[in-house]
């Protein structure tokens, strides 16, 4: 029998602690839904789905979004959120559920939403300002307001009308609101988003790059209560830099 070398004994150590460290089980299941859905939370893998699935065509042809209705996305509950990372959004749980029963989307999927967008700060500026961060075509009327409850509605709106134009595939909603798009769309090319688009030309033109690592962080990683802006930042395979200042957009 072979004798390890105290130098790869420590080795493997190390790698069996880096794995460890760099997944979690959030004890929601796997959702039979998904392709390549796992228990655990890991760089590419978690209970919605893999991120390869969740990402189909990013790589190659464009992004063809697989179906995932919203119905059946797996989540820890609201009073969880609550209690762990979206502690800051508790306080703005009134609105949250104003625009829950209005536009009928659970709320901890808004709350969710409002921590990954802006980590909960009404006050958050930019061209898309608030807990929701969408433009001001979305508020009543067209018209940004300092109103918290119109800037959840706004941001609910914007999602439920994604929702609805995709047939209910809440994949390809959730990717929209993060600026993702599909063929047809008259961008790159008419294929869809693509992950040399960002730092392409257009795709510099077009604003601050998606982060391909969107879907997977937002389904796998904030719906289940890790922090992907914080100790969890692990979550994800592209580790996209969001500002192409190296010509790329994965580290």
């Amino acid at each position: 029998m072979a004798i390890l070398k105290p130098t790869l004994l420590t080795a493997l150590a190390a790698m069996v602690t880096t794995t460890q460290a760099q997944s979690a089980n959030p004890g929601v299941g796997s959702n039979p839904n998904a392709q390549g859905a796992t228990d655990d939370v890991t760089p590419s893998t978690g209970p919605n789905g893999s991120e390869d699935w969740l990402n189909t065509g990013l790589t190659s042809t464009g992004w063809t979004p697989p179906y995932l209705a919203l119905s059946s996305v797996l989540h820890i509950s609201l009073s969880q959120f609550y209690a762990t990372i979206g502690s800051p959004c508790a306080q703005y749980d009134q609105y949250f559920q104003s625009a829950s029963s209005k536009y009928t989307i659970d709320p901890v999927i808004l709350a969710v939403i409002a921590m990954q967008e802006s980590s909960c700060n009404a006050s958050a500026g930019g061209p898309t300002p608030g807990l929701m961060q969408v433009s001001c075509d979305n508020y009543p009327n067209g018209v940004c307001t300092d109103s918290i409850q119109d800037n959840v509605d706004a941001g609910t709106n914007y999602l439920k009308s994604q929702l609805d134009a995709a047939g209910g595939n809440a994949i390809q909603a959730f990717g929209a609101y993060n600026g993702w798009f599909t063929a047809g769309s008259g961008l790159n090319g008419d294929k869809g988003l693509t992950v040399d688009y960002p730092c392409s030309e257009e795709g510099r033109a077009n604003g601050v790059p998606q982060n391909l690592d969107y879907l997977h962080q937002v389904l796998n990683g904030w719906l289940m209560g890790l922090d992907v802006y914080g100790d969890d930042a692990w979550i994800g395979t592209y580790r996209c830099d969001q500002n192409c200042d190296d010509g790329k957009v994965i580290e």
